[in-house]
């Protein structure tokens, strides 16, 4: 594998070039005065899997469900009467 090194406006310049020399594998250096970058690709992340209808049906009881229900309706802040 092969690297190169530039500098931060030589790679402005050729921003794009230097994409496409890293998307095929190649290392490309930047560097800033003393600090280092390193430009590479990044692989696609896989997408997070949608749960099917009814996935949690049976996580919870009704119990549980009405409870979580009551105590929902008890914490919403409602506006002062003089307000509405």
């Amino acid at each position: 594998m092969q690297s190169d090194v530039f500098t931060l406006s030589h790679a402005k310049t050729y921003l794009g070039r230097l994409i496409d020399r890293a998307a095929e594998g190649q290392a490309i250096y930047i560097t800033r005065g003393q600090q280092r970058f390193l430009l590479q690709a990044v692989p696609p992340i896989d997408p997070i899997p949608l749960r099917p209808p009814g996935y949690y049906t049976q996580c919870y009881t009704k119990a549980e469900n009405q409870e979580a229900r009551e105590l929902a309706r008890a914490s919403v802040t409602r506006a002062p009467e003089d307000l509405e």
